[in-house]
């Protein structure tokens, strides 16, 4: 486990179960914390509480859109700043919206759990 990694608190917000503890599981073996939610509502509330390094956030949550949630945290006096990846498994979403509404960054699933590790890390160095 390298350092920058030693304490890095990811958050993931997918309301897929399986994928959401997939992923964690696979960041947790990376290095990093992991705290996850399942949809927009429990989402937020642990961005808020846990004040993650990091957002991983699906775009099709059962109870918002997820670029609405990215618009709430992007308009947060608090949490502005912390990276946020946006994930998808609809190829139709158009990367520039991602952008456009605030992402630091956009991947498809399937992850490749390497390349998040990558892009994580270039985004809080």
């Amino acid at each position: 486990m390298s350092d920058s990694k030693t304490q890095k608190k990811i958050l993931i917000i997918d309301d897929d179960e399986l994928f959401n503890a997939t992923t964690a599981e696979l960041l947790k073996i990376k290095g990093f914390r992991v705290c996850s939610a399942l949809n927009a509502e429990t989402g937020l509330e642990a961005f808020a509480l846990e004040k993650p390094d990091a957002l991983l956030l699906d775009v099709y949550l059962p109870d918002k859109n997820g670029f609405d949630v990215l618009k709430i945290i992007r308009n947060s006096n608090d949490f502005a700043e912390i990276p946020v990846i946006v994930i998808t498994g609809d190829t139709a979403i158009l990367v520039d919206k991602a952008f456009d509404a605030g992402a630091d960054d956009c991947v498809f699933k399937p992850l490749d759990i390497d390349d998040i590790e990558k892009r994580i890390l270039k985004l809080i160095k």
